[in-house]
């Protein structure tokens, strides 16, 4: 199902919705036996506006001030969903470059992420070359062109730590209410979307948005050790591609998310790791597939407390400084793309080139074919 809404033009902002819950809830928290134990209860029911059971209301809305924002573009409606899955980093159970074993429950943790729903969060989008493949790890792929307005209805179903969340973009413009970067002093609406809630956000792409840029989340730091951003961390986290009419289609396009998990902030997991996706070590991180020929945009970005460095073997491509390179330095929030026609066929290893990164699992296979 499409969920881009290409003729409606009005735009309301930072509109948000409460849900009660109908049942009880995790106690949250990073406790051992919460990292532990499984989310007792699966996707929220969806409930028409206005609704009640026993007389009790299932969502109270409430608008905050009005739009500022007037764009002569389309309007793109994504509903993105913060859920709470067990992830497994190594399913193989092998790192396929160095030929390290490992156990499911080493290497296994209870994530978050971000996906895509059809309207009204009815069910998760299939993925496909538009939104990525909505597994969670990064989030949905976030599009716009230049004068378009990008409108998220978000809601969090962080079942499992029962943990507030919320979306911060880079790159396209907005106003304070559609922020969801929380800090103590300015309390805002949308910073602070606890289980259940929804907040939709209002962002305008501009020309100086063009570009591809990281979204994640920006909400509440852990309580116990004021850990920022922990929900990142856990994988809320996903990019915005934005175009305008000099950015021309490409054959190929291909999206890696650098992420880092540490044991001593997940302590189900027996070592630090370094990701691609969601993924570790080559055979569980994305293994892409492209042919002689075909024009190929690659999009990278980065989030946490590293820099990592970029590397693809046996190719090249002309930077942003006007030579060419194989490699591409990211630090945190950073992101960028480079294109190039692919001419060698073979397989190929794409990795960070910070040695220990690279031994940490960001690793991965890129076959091309004739």
């Amino acid at each position: 199902m499409d969920m881009q809404d290409t003729t409606e033009h009005t735009v309301q902002q930072g509109q948000t919705t409460r849900a009660v819950p109908s049942g009880k809830k995790d106690d949250g928290g990073f406790s051992r036996r919460n990292l532990l134990k499984g989310a007792t209860v699966g996707g929220a029911v969806v409930v028409a506006a206005g609704a009640t059971v026993g007389g009790v209301a299932l969502f109270n809305a409430k608008s905050a001030p009005a739009s500022t924002i007037s764009s002569p573009g389309k309007l793109r409606e994504y509903w993105v969903q913060a859920d709470s899955f067990y992830h497994n980093l190594v399913p193989t159970g092998v790192d396929g470059m160095m030929g390290m074993t490992y156990k499911a429950s080493d290497t296994s943790y209870w994530a978050i992420g971000y996906r895509a729903y059809t309207p009204n969060w009815g069910k998760p989008l299939e993925g496909n070359d538009d939104i990525g493949d909505n597994s969670g790890i990064p989030g949905p792929i976030l599009r716009g062109s230049e004068d378009d307005t990008i409108r998220v209805h978000f809601r969090n179903n962080d079942t499992h730590y029962g943990m507030a969340h919320s979306m911060h973009p880079h790159g396209v413009f907005y106003s304070p209410d559609n922020d969801g970067g929380w800090f103590a002093a300015d309390p805002r609406p949308g910073t602070v979307v606890k289980v259940g809630e929804s907040y939709t956000y209002t962002w305008e792409v501009r020309s100086n948005s063009i570009g591809t840029w990281v979204y994640h989340d920006h909400s509440l730091p852990r309580a116990s050790d004021m850990l920022m951003e922990v929900g990142s961390e856990l994988g809320l986290v996903g990019f915005l591609s934005l175009t305008d009419s000099s950015v021309k289609p490409v054959d190929k396009e291909i999206f890696t998310f650098f992420h880092d998990l540490y044991q001593s902030d997940i302590p189900t997991l027996t070592q630090d790791w370094d990701c691609f996706n969601g993924g570790a070590y080559v055979g569980n991180t994305p293994t892409l597939h492209t042919r002689v020929g075909q024009k190929i945009r690659w999009h990278v970005g980065a989030l946490g407390k590293e820099f990592h460095v970029f590397h693809l073997h046996g190719h090249r491509w002309l930077s942003e400084t006007g030579r060419f390179s194989d490699t591409l330095l990211l630090g945190p929030s950073m992101a960028s793309s480079f294109e190039f026609t692919e001419d060698n066929p073979g397989k190929w290893l794409y990795h960070c080139h910070v040695t220990d990164h690279m031994m940490g699992g960001m690793s991965g296979l890129y076959v091309v074919t004739q």
